[in-house]
C-alpha cells in the first residue's frame, strides 16, 4: 500500500471539517490499544474486542505522523506539570494494555521505527502464570504464549520509548456484584457468594491494598524498582482505589473516560480514548484534536423502582426486563432511577434498595437495575436519593416546626441536619450507595427544604448563634435578618449534599463517565422568587452547587389547571434568566396527583415541544409507568427521543 497517497487523501478529507478546537499549551490526549495481531502472518488468530491489526495501527502511527501529532512520554507530561518545560504542541501519549506478546514483536520495532514513545501495562498475575500455561481471560483462557516474559518486559523497561505500568496484580477479571449474577469489575466491587454474602467494607480495602501491594513487590523483584503508573482494568476506579493505589507508591493512574487532559487536571485519573479495529481515521482525528462528541440534549426518564420490585422473584425480572427493552428503544440519555422504597408515596425513605447500615431493604435492587440500564440500555443512571427523608425511628432529632414545638405532618418528615449525628448516618447511607451499587450520578430529592418556620430544633438554634445570626426564632424571623437566615440554611443544606457527594463517589466506580449532581428545585422558587424563604432554595444556588438544576415543571401539581401551557412558557423563560441552558432540567409529570389520573401523552408531547421552542434543552418526565406503557412511546418518542444527533464541544 503506497501510504502516502492514503495519507494525502486523508488530509483532503479532513481540510473538509470543522476546524480544530483550539488547546491550552498543556493539554494532551491519550489513546488506549490492546493486542496487536499481524493478519499475514496469523491469519486463524481469534480477534477480542480491542484487537487491531498491524496494518491499522500503521495507518493510525501515520496519521498522527502526517497531522504533526506529539506522541510524548508520561515523563514529558509530568515535567510540563512541574514546570519544568511545556508539552509540545499536539501532545497524545500512547497506552497499551494487557502485556501481549504483540507488543514486543508488533508494537515495539514500530515505535522504534517512529521515534514514539509509550505505555505498557502489564497484569501482574498473568505474567506469573509458567511458560506452557493458560492465562485467564474472561470466561476463556489463552495461552501462555500470547503474554510478554518477564524477561521481554525488562527489555521493554530497558528502552527510553517504553514505561511499564501495573495493571493489577489480579483484578483484570469480573466478580459476583449481587445475588442476581451480574458480574462487576473487581476493582470497584464488594464481592457476593451464597456462602458468605456481601463483603465486608474492611474485607474489600484489605483486598485491594494487598493487590496494591503484591504488584509493587513484583516491580521491585523483576524490574528493581516500583511502578509509578497503575492503569485500572476496564477503566474502573474509585477514590477508595486512588488511595489505596497512592500508599504504595502509583499517584498517577488511568481510566477510561473518553475526554481530553486539560491543563491543570489532576493526574490521579488520567483520561483515554478506548480504540479498537472500528475506529474510523476521522474519528482518530477527532479525539487527537480534542474535538469531543456528546448528545446534544439531555431526555431523562424518571424509574421508580417501585413498580419494578415484585415479592415473586420471577415477576420482577419480567417486569425489569420490561423496563430494559422500553429504555432502550426510547433514545433517552439518562434515567433518575429510584434507590429507595416509597410504596406509600409520602417521599419518605422508610427502607432502601441496597444493602447498607442503617435501614431495612426492602430488596437487593437498585445495583442489578442500574447495572442493566447501563449495559443493556446504554443510559446514564443517576441514583434518586433523599437528603433528609429518612425515617429513622424514635430516638433522633427531626425537623422541628416553630409553630407547633414538633414535625409538620403535613410536610415530608425530615431529619434535622444540624444534628452532628444525623449528618454521619445520612454519610454513611451514601457510602453504602457507592460501594454497594453503580451509578454515574446523583439526584437529589425535593426534601432538602427547611421552611420559614424552621428548623426550631435545639441543634439548629445553637448553630444559627454559632453563625453570628440571632438566637431566637423571633429575631429571626423579624425583617432585618430573615434574608441572611434563609441565606444561612440554603448554603448549610448545599454544603451538606456535597459532604454526601463525597460519601457516595469514595467507593464508587468510575468507568467512563464523570460523576454529575443534580437536585429538585420546586417551580414556585422561580415563578415567585419571594419563595426562597419559604423553602432556603434558589436557582441561582443551586446553579452554583450542581451540575444540573432539575425544575420540578410540574402545572397540574402547581394548580396551573386554567392555561397549563402558558404557565410551561413563563416557568421556562423565568428559569432560563437565572440558569442557563446547560444546567437546567425541566422534569415534566405524567401523573395528576389530585385525582390519581394519567395525564394524556399528547398533552405530556404537546409541552415538550413547548419546551423546546422556548429553549429549554434538558427535558424529562416523573414517572414512567413502564407496566402500562404511559407514557404511550409511539405517542411521545418522537417529539421527546434525541436518537443518536451529537454536537461538537468546544
Amino acid at each position: 500500500m503506497d501510504w502516502r497517497r492514503f495519507i494525502a487523501g486523508v488530509v483532503i478529507l479532513l481540510a473538509s471539517l470543522p476546524a480544530l478546537a483550539q488547546r491550552a499549551p498543556n493539554d494532551f490526549v491519550v489513546i488506549s490499544y490492546h493486542d496487536v495481531v499481524d493478519a499475514q502472518v496469523t491469519p486463524d488468530r481469534t480477534l477480542y474486542s480491542q484487537t487491531i491489526t498491524r496494518t491499522r495501527l500503521v495507518e493510525h502511527f501515520n496519521l498522527i505522523e502526517a497531522e504533526g501529532y506529539q506522541p510524548v512520554s508520561f515523563q514529558q507530561i509530568l515535567d510540563a506539570r512541574e514546570g519544568r518545560a511545556p508539552l509540545p504542541d499536539k501532545a497524545v501519549l500512547l497506552t497499551f494494555d494487557d502485556g501481549y506478546q504483540s507488543f514486543y514483536d508488533i508494537v515495539f520495532p514500530l515505535l522504534k521505527l517512529y521515534d514514539f514513545p509509550a505505555v505498557q501495562a502489564v497484569v501482574g498475575s498473568w505474567l506469573d502464570v509458567p511458560a506452557g500455561g493458560q492465562v485467564p481471560y474472561g470466561a476463556t483462557t489463552l495461552p501462555r504464549e500470547q503474554f510478554l516474559s518477564w524477561a521481554q518486559v525488562r527489555e521493554l523497561d530497558d528502552s527510553p520509548l517504553v514505561e511499564i505500568a501495573s495493571h493489577s496484580f489480579d483484578l483484570h477479571h469480573g466478580v459476583l456484584g449481587n445475588p442476581q449474577g451480574n458480574e462487576q469489575g473487581a476493582a470497584v466491587t464488594s464481592i457476593w457468594s451464597r456462602q458468605g454474602g456481601y463483603e465486608s467494607e474492611a474485607g474489600y480495602l484489605a483486598r485491594i491494598r494487598a493487590d496494591m501491594a503484591r504488584t509493587r513487590a513484583q516491580f521491585d523483584e523483576h524490574l528493581g524498582r516500583a511502578p509509578r503508573l497503575m492503569v485500572w482494568p476496564y477503566g474502573a476506579y474509585s477514590q477508595a482505589t486512588l488511595d489505596l493505589a497512592a500508599e504504595v507508591g502509583m499517584r498517577y493512574t488511568f481510566s477510561l473516560l473518553s475526554s481530553p487532559n486539560r491543563e491543570g487536571d489532576s493526574l490521579d485519573s488520567i483520561h483515554r480514548y478506548l480504540i479498537d479495529q472500528e475506529t474510523s481515521l476521522q474519528t482518530i482525528d477527532e479525539i487527537l484534536a480534542n474535538r469531543v462528541w456528546e448528545n446534544e440534549a439531555l431526555r431523562i426518564v424518571h424509574v421508580d423502582l417501585d413498580y419494578v420490585y415484585d415479592p415473586d422473584p420471577v415477576q420482577q425480572e419480567q417486569n425489569l426486563d420490561r423496563l430494559i427493552q422500553r429504555i432502550y428503544s426510547y433514545g433517552v440519555s439518562t434515567v433518575y432511577l429510584q434507590a429507595f422504597a416509597d410504596p406509600e408515596g409520602d417521599g419518605v425513605a422508610n427502607a432502601l434498595y441496597f444493602p447498607n447500615r442503617h435501614l431495612p431493604m426492602r430488596a437487593d435492587l437498585f445495583n442489578r437495575v442500574a447495572w442493566q440500564l447501563k449495559k443493556r440500555a446504554g443510559v446514564k443512571v443517576y441514583a434518586w436519593m433523599p437528603v433528609l427523608s429518612f425515617n429513622l425511628g424514635e430516638g433522633h432529632s427531626y425537623v422541628i416546626n416553630d409553630r407547633t414545638g414538633g414535625e409538620a405532618p403535613e410536610l415530608y418528615r425530615r431529619l434535622s441536619p444540624f444534628d452532628a449525628d444525623n449528618r454521619r448516618l445520612i454519610n454513611e447511607i451514601y457510602q453504602d450507595l457507592g460501594r454497594m451499587t453503580k451509578f454515574d450520578g446523583v439526584l437529589f430529592h425535593d426534601d432538602a427544604f427547611l421552611t420559614d418556620h424552621e428548623d426550631a430544633g435545639t441543634e439548629a438554634l445553637r448553630a444559627y448563634a454559632n453563625a453570628g445570626l440571632p438566637g431566637s426564632l423571633d429575631a429571626l424571623q423579624s425583617e432585618a435578618s430573615i434574608a441572611r437566615w434563609t441565606d444561612y440554611k440554603e448554603r448549610f443544606l448545599a454544603d451538606f449534599t456535597q459532604e454526601l457527594l463525597a460519601s457516595a463517589n469514595y467507593y464508587r466506580q468510575s468507568d467512563n463517565k464523570e460523576f454529575t449532581s443534580s437536585r429538585n428545585l420546586y417551580a414556585v422558587t422561580i415563578m415567585n422568587p419571594e419563595s426562597q424563604q419559604w423553602f432556603s432554595q434558589s436557582a441561582t444556588g443551586f446553579a452554583r452547587a450542581y451540575d444540573f438544576v432539575a425544575v420540578m415543571a410540574m402545572p397540574y401539581m402547581e394548580r396551573a389547571d386554567t392555561d397549563p401551557d402558558g404557565w410551561l412558557r413563563t416557568l421556562a423563560r423565568r428559569a432560563l434568566a437565572s440558569v442557563s441552558a446547560e444546567q437546567l432540567v425541566f422534569e415534566l409529570q405524567t401523573q395528576d396527583w389530585r385525582t390519581q389520573t394519567p395525564i394524556p401523552s399528547e398533552e405530556i408531547a404537546g409541552w415538550v415541544r413547548l419546551l423546546k421552542e422556548e429553549g429549554i434543552r434538558h427535558i424529562g418526565y416523573y414517572p414512567d409507568d413502564f407496566l402500562q406503557n404511559h407514557p404511550e412511546i409511539d405517542v411521545i418518542r418522537p417529539h421527546f427521543s434525541i436518537g443518536q444527533r451529537f454536537r461538537a464541544l468546544p
